[in-house]
């Protein structure tokens, strides 16, 4: 079996620049897949695909989660006579103030991360980045 590289803990072993790029252009959105079957074989590239796919993620399990509070204040709680313009008002600030806050946070997350792994950086989101470092480390091949 082909031993994987660890090419971004290996001191003196530099990053090749095709595969930081590689990893950078995996932030950007729905191009993840392209560390993971393009840089396969290395360590970075792979850690900064799943980071990004699992950041991908998060951001639209919050929105599916942003969209269900919108649907039951908006729309089921909104038509309450007289308790329903609380509701829509709260739905349209958790939809529209929070989303847009989301969305920023997962902008600048992203723009970072580009430039980290042009960098050459492994640099880790908080529970993002725990969970692409299980999924580097784990053995598809059983």
């Amino acid at each position: 079996m082909e031993q994987m590289q660890n090419d971004a803990s290996a001191p003196g072993n530099p990053i090749p620049m095709e595969i930081r790029m590689l990893a950078a252009f995996g932030y950007l959105p729905m191009l993840f897949i392209l560390p993971l079957i393009f840089g396969q074989r290395y360590r970075f590239s792979r850690f900064h695909g799943f980071q990004s796919l699992f950041l991908l993620i998060g951001l639209a399990l919050i929105w599916i989660a942003i969209f269900l509070v919108d649907v039951l204040l908006g729309n089921v709680l909104g038509k309450i006579i007289l308790l329903g313009f609380i509701f829509k008002a709260t739905a349209w600030i958790i939809h529209n103030l929070v989303g847009t806050v989301i969305s920023i946070i997962y902008l600048i997350l992203t723009v970072y991360c580009f430039v980290q792994a042009a960098a050459g950086q492994e640099w880790r989101i908080p529970v993002v980045g725990i969970l692409a470092q299980k999924s580097v480390n784990y053995n598809f091949n059983k």
